[in-house]
């Protein structure tokens, strides 16, 4: 009797906890969110127009004021990192007329024929919808050597 009386003790002490800490932290929830949409503004107008992709394993973690601001902040730094990846190609190119220039004539045509074969061989080659089945070329492979053996 003392048993099932303990265990039933238990089992309220541990419901009483878990009810504290939700309520706890829907209370943090709702105090951070009042400071964060009156020092970043979130309107219904930003909701509609901001769009975005969430990073890696965020969808699952945020709630939809925390996916706003974070669609509100790409948007922010997206212009900046677009003028940065073409400053960065700009210097990627430079860096190789530069490298280039350290060849000789020969080397250069040598250098411009490797790059035409590539160009050739990747546009021959097959797409992801067209590629072969493996299990056809198995079957292939076990065709010819029947066909070897047969002889």
């Amino acid at each position: 009797m003392s048993n099932a009386w303990g265990r039933n003790v238990l089992v309220l002490a541990f419901t009483a906890a878990c009810v504290i800490a939700v309520a706890q932290e829907q209370t943090q929830e709702k105090s951070l969110e009042s400071k964060g949409n009156s020092a970043r503004k979130v309107t219904s107008d930003s909701r509609e127009t901001v769009k975005g992709r969430l990073p890696r394993y965020f969808a699952s973690l945020v709630n939809s004021e925390q996916r706003i601001e974070i669609y509100l902040i790409q948007a922010k730094f997206r212009d900046q990192i677009s003028e940065l990846k073409q400053q960065l190609e700009k210097l990627e190119s430079k860096q190789m007329q530069d490298i280039e220039a350290v060849l000789t004539t020969g080397q250069r045509e040598k250098l411009f024929d490797f790059r035409n074969s590539s160009r050739k061989k990747r546009s021959k080659a097959p797409t992801a919808g067209e590629r072969r089945d493996p299990t056809e070329a198995s079957n292939d492979s076990l065709n010819q050597t029947s066909r070897i053996s047969n002889k």
